[in-house]
Protein backbone atom coordinates (compact mmCIF):
# COMPACT_ATOMS: atom_id res chain seq x y z
CA UNK A 1 0.00 0.00 0.00
CA UNK A 2 3.02 2.30 -0.05
CA UNK A 3 4.61 2.00 3.40
CA UNK A 4 8.07 1.36 1.98
CA UNK A 5 7.89 4.34 -0.37
CA UNK A 6 6.90 6.60 2.52
CA UNK A 7 9.74 5.20 4.63
CA UNK A 8 12.30 5.78 1.88
CA UNK A 9 11.03 9.32 1.30
CA UNK A 10 11.26 10.13 5.03
CA UNK A 11 14.76 8.62 5.26
CA UNK A 12 15.93 10.62 2.25
CA UNK A 13 14.49 13.81 3.77
CA UNK A 14 16.53 13.12 6.92
CA UNK A 15 19.70 12.52 4.86
CA UNK A 16 19.05 15.70 2.85
CA UNK A 17 18.91 17.55 6.18
CA UNK A 18 22.33 16.26 7.16
CA UNK A 19 21.18 13.41 9.38
CA UNK A 20 21.64 9.66 9.27
CA UNK A 21 18.68 7.34 8.82
CA UNK A 22 18.06 3.76 9.88
CA UNK A 23 15.40 1.27 8.84
CA UNK A 24 15.01 -1.72 11.17
CA UNK A 25 13.00 -4.83 10.31
CA UNK A 26 12.30 -7.83 12.57
CA UNK A 27 13.69 -10.50 10.24
CA UNK A 28 16.64 -10.80 7.92
CA UNK A 29 14.29 -11.64 5.06
CA UNK A 30 12.29 -8.43 5.49
CA UNK A 31 15.44 -6.34 6.00
CA UNK A 32 16.88 -7.79 2.79
CA UNK A 33 13.66 -7.05 0.92
CA UNK A 34 13.81 -3.43 2.11
CA UNK A 35 17.49 -3.29 1.14
CA UNK A 36 16.78 -4.61 -2.36
CA UNK A 37 14.02 -2.02 -2.83
CA UNK A 38 16.29 0.73 -1.54
CA UNK A 39 19.10 -0.36 -3.85
CA UNK A 40 16.74 -0.22 -6.83
CA UNK A 41 15.25 3.15 -5.93
CA UNK A 42 18.63 4.70 -5.08
CA UNK A 43 20.64 3.06 -7.87
CA UNK A 44 21.75 6.45 -9.24
CA UNK A 45 21.99 8.13 -5.84
CA UNK A 46 25.12 9.28 -4.01
CA UNK A 47 23.59 8.38 -0.64
CA UNK A 48 26.04 6.11 1.18
CA UNK A 49 24.13 3.13 2.49
CA UNK A 50 24.69 -0.26 4.09
CA UNK A 51 22.87 -3.44 5.03
CA UNK A 52 23.61 -4.66 8.57
CA UNK A 53 22.31 -8.03 9.72
CA UNK A 54 23.68 -10.85 11.84
CA UNK A 55 24.81 -12.72 8.74
CA UNK A 56 27.17 -9.99 7.58
CA UNK A 57 30.77 -11.06 8.13
CA UNK A 58 32.74 -9.68 11.07
CA UNK A 59 35.14 -7.65 8.91
CA UNK A 60 32.29 -6.02 6.96
CA UNK A 61 30.39 -5.39 10.20
CA UNK A 62 33.40 -3.53 11.62
CA UNK A 63 33.60 -1.43 8.44
CA UNK A 64 29.88 -0.59 8.69
CA UNK A 65 30.20 0.25 12.40
CA UNK A 66 33.12 2.58 11.63
CA UNK A 67 31.21 4.18 8.74
CA UNK A 68 28.15 4.82 10.91
CA UNK A 69 30.19 6.26 13.75
CA UNK A 70 32.16 8.51 11.40
CA UNK A 71 28.99 9.59 9.60
CA UNK A 72 30.25 8.24 6.28
CA UNK A 73 27.25 5.89 6.00
CA UNK A 74 24.11 7.98 5.78
CA UNK A 75 21.52 5.23 5.62
CA UNK A 76 21.50 1.77 7.17
CA UNK A 77 18.95 -1.00 6.75
CA UNK A 78 19.05 -3.96 9.06
CA UNK A 79 17.71 -6.17 11.77
CA UNK A 80 18.33 -5.87 15.50
CA UNK A 81 22.01 -5.82 14.52
CA UNK A 82 21.67 -2.03 14.18
CA UNK A 83 20.81 -1.62 17.88
CA UNK A 84 23.72 -3.60 19.25
CA UNK A 85 25.88 -1.80 21.80
CA UNK A 86 28.86 -1.61 19.44
CA UNK A 87 26.84 0.29 16.82
CA UNK A 88 27.26 4.05 17.24
CA UNK A 89 25.77 6.65 14.97
CA UNK A 90 27.37 10.00 14.27
CA UNK A 91 24.16 11.94 13.70
CA UNK A 92 21.08 9.73 13.78
CA UNK A 93 18.00 11.77 12.89
CA UNK A 94 15.35 9.25 11.84
CA UNK A 95 14.63 5.62 12.58
CA UNK A 96 11.97 3.70 10.68
CA UNK A 97 10.86 0.55 12.46
CA UNK A 98 8.87 -1.85 10.32
CA UNK A 99 6.47 -4.24 12.03
CA UNK A 100 7.23 -2.41 15.27
CA UNK A 101 4.99 -4.70 17.29
CA UNK A 102 7.59 -7.46 16.87
CA UNK A 103 10.13 -5.45 18.86
CA UNK A 104 10.13 -4.93 22.60
CA UNK A 105 10.09 -1.61 24.41
CA UNK A 106 13.82 -1.86 25.21
CA UNK A 107 14.67 -2.53 21.57
CA UNK A 108 12.74 0.51 20.37
CA UNK A 109 14.19 2.62 23.20
CA UNK A 110 17.77 1.69 22.22
CA UNK A 111 17.77 4.48 19.65
CA UNK A 112 16.98 7.13 22.27
CA UNK A 113 20.18 6.24 24.12
CA UNK A 114 22.39 7.44 21.27
CA UNK A 115 24.41 10.53 22.25
CA UNK A 116 21.80 11.69 24.76
CA UNK A 117 19.31 12.77 22.10
CA UNK A 118 16.44 10.95 20.53
CA UNK A 119 15.94 10.66 16.78
CA UNK A 120 12.52 10.92 15.23
CA UNK A 121 10.94 7.48 15.03
CA UNK A 122 8.48 6.32 12.39
CA UNK A 123 6.84 2.99 13.19
CA UNK A 124 5.06 1.04 10.49
CA UNK A 125 2.79 -1.92 10.59
CA UNK A 126 0.26 -3.57 8.36
CA UNK A 127 -1.09 -5.35 11.43
CA UNK A 128 -2.50 -2.95 14.04
CA UNK A 129 -2.39 -5.24 17.06
CA UNK A 130 -3.99 -4.18 20.37
CA UNK A 131 -0.71 -2.92 21.87
CA UNK A 132 -0.09 -0.68 18.85
CA UNK A 133 -3.65 0.66 19.04
CA UNK A 134 -3.23 1.30 22.77
CA UNK A 135 0.01 3.19 22.10
CA UNK A 136 -1.81 5.33 19.56
CA UNK A 137 -4.65 6.04 21.98
CA UNK A 138 -2.73 6.56 25.23
CA UNK A 139 0.92 7.20 24.43
CA UNK A 140 2.78 9.82 22.46
CA UNK A 141 2.16 8.24 19.08
CA UNK A 142 0.58 10.02 16.14
CA UNK A 143 -1.22 7.84 13.60
CA UNK A 144 -1.41 8.10 9.84
CA UNK A 145 -3.27 5.46 7.88
CA UNK A 146 -2.79 4.47 4.27
CA UNK A 147 -6.31 3.48 3.37
CA UNK A 148 -6.06 3.09 -0.40
CA UNK A 149 -3.83 1.27 -2.83
CA UNK A 150 -1.40 3.07 -5.13
CA UNK A 151 -2.65 3.51 -8.71
CA UNK A 152 -2.31 0.33 -10.76
CA UNK A 153 -1.81 -1.95 -7.75
CA UNK A 154 -3.62 -5.25 -8.19
CA UNK A 155 -5.73 -6.08 -5.13
CA UNK A 156 -4.72 -9.21 -3.23
CA UNK A 157 -7.03 -12.14 -3.77
CA UNK A 158 -7.65 -14.54 -0.90
CA UNK A 159 -9.12 -17.94 -1.64
CA UNK A 160 -9.71 -21.14 0.29
CA UNK A 161 -8.90 -24.40 -1.47
CA UNK A 162 -9.74 -27.92 -0.45
CA UNK A 163 -6.91 -30.35 0.29
CA UNK A 164 -7.42 -32.00 -3.10
CA UNK A 165 -6.68 -28.69 -4.88
CA UNK A 166 -3.58 -27.84 -2.79
CA UNK A 167 -1.12 -28.76 -5.60
CA UNK A 168 -2.68 -26.01 -7.73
Amino acid sequence: AGKTVIAIYALLAAVAGGWQGALMAPTELLATQHWDTLQTVLAQSRVKRALLTGRIGAREQREIHAGLEAGDIQLVVGTQAIIQEKVKFSNLGLVVIDEQHKFGVAQRAAFSEQEGRSPHILVMTATPIPRTLAMAAYADLDVSAIDELPPGRTPAQTVALSAERRPE
